[in-house]
């Protein structure tokens, strides 16, 4: 399996290039659910698991902006699967519409650092309720949490992220709605390791 992630690393993609993905945890903090949407299955307090991929080598979309970096991803397997009450938010592999975004040492609203995610196309939920929007913001207004506006490489450092954290799922244009907290994020194992391997590699290849 170590070899034939390394021949497909350096056999399909730059040497720059990865997919990284960031398995999270998180906590529920508000539901908002007047039509029952969501089956009173989410709760506050309750956990959601899961984790977002995203690539590396995608190119920024707002490269005249020195301050902020937007890069859209439209081919699976980025996107991000969300798992809360016995549901699944996730993005719809067919149709993928995922951003993610990242400021650094941006003025406008006071200066500040942000990370954020946001998945656009996503499929419905398995009782059929649509899926508009699935998002995860970090703002840091010590605008020290960042150094710059390229894609990261390693999952988000919560501590460093005091201002703002809101994991937040939301469908049939606001009607309902589920804010939480991330309280873990970390590279999954697969990620963890096929850096560790690209490491070893490269240095030998030196």
């Amino acid at each position: 399996m170590i070899v034939a992630a390394c021949a497909l690393f350096f056999g399909t993609v730059p040497a720059e290039a990865a997919l990284i993905t960031i398995e999270i945890e998180a906590v529920v903090d508000f539901v908002e659910d007047s039509h029952n949407y969501l089956e009173g299955k989410i709760k506050v307090g309750d956990t959601i698991t899961g984790w977002y991929t995203y690539d590396t080598s995608t190119p920024d979309s707002a490269s005249s902006n020195p301050t902020v970096g937007r890069y859209e991803h439209h081919t699976p397997p980025c996107g991000i699967s969300l798992t809360a009450g016995g549901f699944e938010f996730k993005t719809n592999a067919a149709n993928v519409d995922f951003l993610v975004g990242i400021a650094n040492n941006v003025t406008s609203g006071g200066l500040h650092d942000s990370y954020w995610i946001q998945s656009y196309n996503n499929l419905p939920l398995s009782n059929g309720v649509l899926v508009d929007d699935i998002s995860w913001s970090l703002r840091d207004y010590s605008a020290t949490a960042l150094s710059s506006i390229d894609l990261p490489t390693t999952a988000p450092v919560l501590e460093d992220w005091q201002s703002g954290n809101l994991l937040r799922l939301h469908g049939v244009k606001w009607i309902y709605k589920v804010d939480a907290h991330v309280t873990s994020a970390v590279p999954e194992p697969g990620t963890i390791l096929l850096f560790g391997l690209v490491g070893l590699l490269l240095r030998k290849r030196c």
